[in-house]
């Protein structure tokens, strides 16, 4: 009788512990859960630190190491704050921020034009343990964007203007977690709205100057995107890959595409602590 409830004891440790360990390394892609305080996450696009365990923060370091292409930086980053990884249901809210200077266009544009844009993005997550196999998450995402601009052409001695661009999505992520290292996943997006491009220009010359106000918008806008996918995860590492069709968000900026098109939704990431 002993060795049974031994034995029943030992197997109701070793689960508790393989669930803790899926607890402190959940997806934060798409989802409300943060990193565990101390954990590092480097991966393709992003790297994130967890601050504490309902605090991540992180950055797109690609833009950075991009100042020996661009010699300007592109300062971005992002924070993430939710309730606890290891309750039934995790609340989060993410906000970030992106600013490309005037230099940085310039270059891309081989001074062309000359604008300072910045992008704000915002979104609020709800995840759910539906039993120990099935993770539901529903989620609103904002994304702003706005420039202003400045430049010369052999028409007009300037030419000043400022655009502004604002969405809004949702999104539903189901998690089928077939063992520990496994896992089945659907992403489906909605595009709520998408505000029409709205530019003010003004244009100036010895002889004339003229003010506008501008604004255009796709005649048909493409409303969903659907990506199935399946994720991995080891000790270390972690992996995400999804194939699906519908409307394209631009990394980063998080504006969607006007059409629908194939989506690839790739991300890897190497875990370690530093405390």
């Amino acid at each position: 009788m002993r060795t049974r409830l031994a034995a029943l004891s030992c197997i109701g440790c070793l689960l508790m512990a393989l669930g803790a360990r899926a607890e402190d390394n959940p997806r934060t892609d798409y989802t409300a859960y943060t990193r565990p305080a101390g954990r590092t996450a480097l991966g393709l696009f992003k790297l994130e630190q967890g601050i504490l365990d309902q605090l991540t923060i992180g950055t797109y370091w690609p833009l950075w190491v991009a100042y020996p292409a661009l010699g300007v930086l592109i300062p971005n980053g992002y924070i993430k704050m939710g309730t606890s990884n290891r309750a039934p249901l995790a609340l989060a809210g993410r906000a970030g921020v992106t600013y490309v200077d005037d230099s940085a266009i310039s270059k891309l544009s081989h001074h062309q034009a000359s604008a300072n844009a910045i992008a704000y993005a915002a979104e609020v997550d709800a995840s759910m343990r539906l039993g120990s196999d099935f993770t539901l998450t529903l989620a609103g995402d904002y994304n702003h964007l706005s420039a202003v601009g400045s430049g010369t052409d052999h028409v007009a001695s300037s030419i000043e203007g400022a655009s502004t661009a604002d969405t809004w999505s949702a999104r539903l992520l189901t998690e089928w977690h077939l063992s520990r290292s496994f896992e089945l996943s659907l992403l489906v997006r909605y595009l709520i709205y998408q505000s029409p491009l709205n530019a003010d220009v003004e244009t100036e010359s010895d002889a004339l100057s003229v003010d506008g106000d501008l604004s255009g918008e796709a005649s048909r806008q493409r409303r969903w995107s659907l990506v199935p996918g399946v994720a991995f995860e080891g000790e270390r590492w972690e992996l995400q890959v999804g194939v699906g069709y519908g409307v394209f968000y631009l990394p980063v900026l998080g504006l969607p595409t006007t059409k629908s098109l194939p989506i690839v939704d790739l991300g890897f990431a190497y875990r370690f602590d530093l405390y």
